[in-house]
C-alpha cells in the first residue's frame, strides 16, 4: 500500500467539507453544519485562502455540552481546553492548535495519510497543493474502500 498515493483516491466519493474563513463565526459554522449533515468537517482558510485548521461535528458536540451542561458528566477535560472550547466566537477558536499539519498532498502515500487520520483521530483531512490551498479532502471511506480492494488483490496473488 506503499505506493498507493492520496491522488488515486482523494476524489472518489466526492466531498464531505467544505471551506470557510477562520473569521467566520461560530454561529455561521454551526448553522452550516445543521443545515448540511451530509458535512464532516469545515475547513478553515486563512486570508490567504491557506488551510488554516479544521472543525469537525465532534468539535461542535464538545462545544454543545459546554454551552448546554458546562461540561458535566464528560470525563475530566484539560481545564485550557474547556475554556477554549466555551470561549469560542469566531471558526479559528474552535480547532485543536496542531491541526495546521493535518494536511496532505496529492503526491503523499496512503500511509502517510492514513497516520495523519490515525494521530489526530480524524475520519476527514484536507488535500492540499504545494502552497497550502485546499484542493479537496480524503475521507476515510476512500480509504477503507482501497484497503478492501488491496486485500481481495493479496488473496488473489
Amino acid at each position: 500500500m506503499n505506493t498507493i498515493r492520496v491522488k488515486e483516491l482523494y476524489q472518489l466519493h466526492g466531498t464531505a467539507s467544505t471551506n470557510v474563513s477562520e473569521d467566520a463565526s461560530l454561529e455561521d459554522v454551526i448553522t452550516l453544519l445543521g443545515h448540511e449533515p451530509r458535512l464532516q468537517g469545515v475547513f478553515l482558510t486563512d486570508s490567504e485562502q491557506k488551510f488554516s485548521g479544521v472543525i469537525t461535528p465532534m468539535d461542535l458536540a464538545k462545544w454543545a455540552h459546554i454551552q448546554m451542561f458546562d461540561g458535566k458528566g464528560r470525563r475530566e477535560i484539560p481545564i485550557s481546553t474547556f475554556y477554549r472550547i466555551a470561549d469560542a466566537r469566531k471558526a479559528r477558536d474552535l480547532p485543536r492548535s496542531d491541526y495546521g499539519s493535518l494536511g496532505v498532498r496529492e503526491t503523499d502515500s496512503l500511509q502517510t495519510a492514513l497516520d495523519k487520520m490515525l494521530n489526530y483521530e480524524e475520519d476527514i483531512i484536507p488535500v492540499l497543493d504545494n502552497e497550502g490551498h485546499i484542493l479537496g479532502d480524503l475521507r476515510l471511506s476512500e480509504v477503507l474502500m482501497k484497503a478492501l480492494e488491496v486485500g481481495k488483490q493479496r488473496k488473489e496473488a
